[in-house]
C-alpha cells in the first residue's frame, strides 16, 4: 500500500498555495504508483479542446449557409467549404495519430501515417453521406415536432441536432478505427447538450430527439 502524506485541511490563501501544489504532486505520484504509470508524462491523449474546435468547424462545413459566416452565398460556399475543411481535417488526423500511439505503442511512424491516412481518407469521403443522413434527421424533427416552424429552426435551435451531428461524425470515426477520439467527441456533445449517445450505437436515418433533458 502506498504511504500518503498528511496535509492541512485549511491554508492561508494565497500565501500558502505552495502547500496545495505539493499536495497535488503527492496525489499524482501516489496515483501513478498505484496504476504503474511512472512514465505518464510521456503519454499524450486526444485533446478535448482541440476536438471541440474541430467539430465546430466540421459542423459549419456541413451546413455552411446556416452555421457558417453571414457573408456566405450559394455562389461562394464551395470555395469556403474547401478552405474550411483543410485545417480541421488536418488537426483531426493529428488527434487520430495520438490515439494510435496510445492504443498501439509499438506502431512505427510509417505504419502510423498510413493508418491515419486510411482513417482520415475514409472519414472525409463519407462527409457527403453524413450530410444527407443529417438532412433526413432534420426533416424528421420538423415533421414530428408540431412546435417546429421550419427545418432551419430545427437545425439552428434544437440542441438535439448538435448532439446528432456529433454522433454521426463520431460514429463514422468509431467504425473506421478511432474509438477513443469518437468517445471524446460523444462526451463533448454530452457536456454541451445533456444528450449522451455512444458512438458505437447503430442508429438509422431520420433520427430525432425531441428533449434530451427536461420536459
Amino acid at each position: 500500500m502506498t504511504e500518503t502524506t498528511a496535509f492541512p485541511t485549511s491554508i492561508a490563501f494565497p500565501r500558502e498555495l505552495g502547500i496545495v501544489v505539493e499536495g497535488l504532486q503527492h496525489a499524482r505520484r501516489d496515483w501513478r504508483a498505484s496504476q504503474a504509470r511512472h512514465a505518464e508524462r510521456g503519454i499524450q491523449f486526444p485533446s478535448r479542446l482541440a476536438l471541440r474546435r474541430i467539430l465546430h468547424e466540421l459542423g459549419t462545413a456541413l451546413f455552411p449557409l446556416r452555421l457558417g459566416p453571414p457573408e456566405l452565398t450559394i455562389g461562394n460556399e464551395n470555395a469556403w467549404v474547401e478552405a474550411t475543411l483543410e485545417s480541421p481535417l488536418s488537426q483531426l488526423g493529428a488527434q487520430i495519430a495520438i490515439e494510435l500511439r496510445v492504443a498501439r505503442p509499438e506502431i512505427d511512424r510509417v505504419a502510423e501515417g498510413l493508418e491515419v491516412e486510411r482513417i482520415l481518407g475514409a472519414f472525409t469521403a463519407g462527409l457527403p453521406d453524413i450530410r444527407r443522413a443529417l438532412d433526413d434527421d432534420v426533416d424528421a424533427g420538423y415533421a414530428n415536432d408540431p412546435a417546429a416552424r421550419s427545418v432551419d429552426e430545427v437545425l439552428l435551435s434544437y440542441p438535439s441536432l448538435a448532439a446528432i451531428i456529433h454522433y454521426r461524425l463520431a460514429h463514422r470515426l468509431h467504425r473506421l478505427g478511432a474509438p477513443l477520439v469518437a468517445r471524446v467527441i460523444a462526451e463533448i456533445a454530452h457536456a454541451e447538450t445533456g444528450i449522451d449517445i455512444h458512438p458505437g450505437a447503430q442508429i438509422g436515418r431520420s433520427f430525432f430527439i425531441d428533449h434530451g433533458t427536461g420536459s
